[in-house]
């Protein structure tokens, strides 16, 4: 049973995904109809949804009754979008509340169709995540662990001193938007008050990583998941080898690393 336990409150809440998709696309034509191994992009994310316990909808987005076909094809509403709200210009506050005021919930949880290595077990654990936290926005993100600069200053790390392991550094948290979950109530109020709620109230984070993090927004990115999509059925119980000269070491049990 879904559980909103913020407000310390055993009360049922109205939890909705929603998957947004534009028709238009500048970088890939029509990105979210691109097929990958003989199904649309968009396809992925709505059948990981469907294998989710956490939503009581969910919705496809888009301003293009062509998506809209697909998405009923497989089994998830359809919500049609303002033309004026699809365009390259268009904010993510703006179609959000849009939808909100027309579909009303407790939690919103907006999935992105460029994540199609998404599991159903991650997003309802992002879910529950956010359930039992304080936080009125948790953002999807992954944590960098490299040595990062921004305007040529170092951000994770100083340069005063010997050059820190990577294993060390404080990891830099960037966003990703895999799975971007609100109080929806609390979403709609800030818009109506300031224009913007992206960041509404408490911000909170959790964290994906491997396969999920992949966002397919580039030709390469299309290239990339058609082969990994191929070829990851052959890696699900696979032990790795290693070249002959560590036979001896790895037969002995002898430590690696120091």
């Amino acid at each position: 049973m879904k559980t909103f336990q913020k407000e310390q409150s055993l009360e049922k809440r109205k939890i909705i995904a929603v998957v947004p998709a534009r028709f238009g696309s500048i970088r890939v034509k029509c990105k979210n109809l691109r097929l990958i191994t003989g199904k649309p992009l968009i396809y992925y994310v709505i059948k990981t949804l469907q294998e989710t316990k956490s939503f009581d909808e969910i919705y496809v987005n888009s301003d293009s009754g062509l998506i809209g076909e697909v998405a009923k094809r497989y089994g998830v509403k359809f919500y049609k979008r303002p033309k004026e709200l699809a365009t390259s210009t268009s904010m993510i506050d703006e179609y959000i509340y849009e939808f909100l005021k027309n579909v009303p919930c407790d939690v919103l949880a907006v999935v992105n169709p460029t994540s199609p290595f998404l599991t159903s077990e991650e997003i309802d654990k992002a879910v529950q995540h956010f359930l039992e936290s304080d936080c009125d926005t948790q953002l999807a993100c992954e944590d960098v662990r490299t040595h990062c600069f921004l305007h040529g200053k170092a951000i994770n790390f100083s340069t005063n001193g010997k050059h820190p392991r990577s294993q060390d550094l404080e990891p830099v948290k960037a966003l990703n938007f895999a799975v971007t979950i609100w109080d929806a109530k609390k979403f709609v109020k800030q818009f109506e008050e300031k224009g913007y709620a992206v960041y509404t109230g408490k911000l909170g984070f959790y964290t994906f990583d491997g396969l999920s993090t992949i966002d397919i927004d580039w030709e390469e990115d299309f290239i990339t998941a058609e082969i990994l999509m191929e070829n990851i059925g052959r890696f699900k119980n696979h032990e790795p080898k290693w070249d002959s000269v560590l036979d001896e070491i790895i037969k002995k049990g002898e430590k690696t690393e120091s």
